[in-house]
């Protein structure tokens, strides 16, 4: 089963509040996953089954991109604080619609730069795995440095960045890894277009590390996607690099349907 993400250009915007079901829609699409009794595989339909629950019409969004709203199904609102997709329930979706063909597994602990980098090299080889990170995006660069940071950041020096368009809690794929002669940048897949190179940006594995902390007391983690045969690969992988395999708390308490 092909887990590899699509490299289309004009990536289309996730619905606002939906980035977790957005994610998820677009692993399963992507694994061959279309439909799932008898509905049609979407952000509207795992925001459904997930219990995602909207903070009222309107979320927050980057600087530079616009609401956009439109949800197939009527979601329930809550308090902002405890809007969103609980990480657990996300992971439950996926598997369901995969009929157990795909598992998810969440990875949580204290990040570091090393731990974040070394996850990432490992994941690309093991299995094809997916990364889907549950972070605050305040712990990021901007998505549009300076090219003579990532350049300084690849050659091992530290420097710092700008300052990150929006601050929320948030789903995002963690791509790949690209290693310079003294240092690394990951490239995080993002679901706003408006965000980096469409969608795309670098950022510093200790910056990423930073956004899966969030210190905002509330806490983070990556859900990896992986064939079912492949999990014992991960679960070894966690264990390696010193991390957990559970369930974290992002503050939002949805239960799958």
């Amino acid at each position: 089963m092909a887990l590899s993400a699509a490299h289309t250009p004009g990536m289309v915007q996730q619905k606002d509040n939906l980035c977790g079901p957005f994610w998820a829609a677009r692993i399963l699409r992507d694994a061959g996953i279309v439909t799932w009794d008898g509905e049609t595989v979407d952000e509207d339909l795992l925001a459904l089954r997930a219990g995602t629950a909207l903070p009222g019409p309107h979320g927050a969004v980057p600087r530079g991109a616009a609401h956009h709203t439109g949800y197939r199904f009527e979601l329930p609102q809550v308090a902002a604080e405890a809007s969103g997709t609980a990480a657990a329930a996300l992971a439950a979706v996926i598997e369901s619609a995969s009929g157990e063909s795909l598992r998810c597994l969440p990875i949580r602990g204290g990040w570091t730069g090393g731990r974040v980098a070394a996850m990432l090299d490992a994941a690309s080889t093991l299995a094809g795995a997916r990364l889907l990170a549950n972070l605050r995006t305040g712990g990021f660069w901007g998505s549009r440095p300076p090219l003579e940071a990532l350049v300084a950041e690849l050659r091992g020096e530290q420097v710092d960045g700008p300052a990150p368009e929006w601050d929320v809690g948030h789903f995002c794929e963690l791509e790949l890894l690209v290693r310079g002669p003294g240092g690394a940048l990951v490239l995080v897949h993002d679901s706003y277009p408006s965000l980096g190179w469409e969608g795309r940006h670098l950022q510093p594995p200790r910056a990423v590390a930073t956004a899966l902390g969030r210190a905002d007391g509330r806490e983070g983690g990556v859900l990896v996607v992986t064939p079912a045969a492949k999990a014992g690969d991960i679960e070894a992988l966690a264990a390696r690099l010193g991390l957990e395999i559970g369930f974290w708390d992002n503050g939002t308490s949805g239960a799958p349907r």
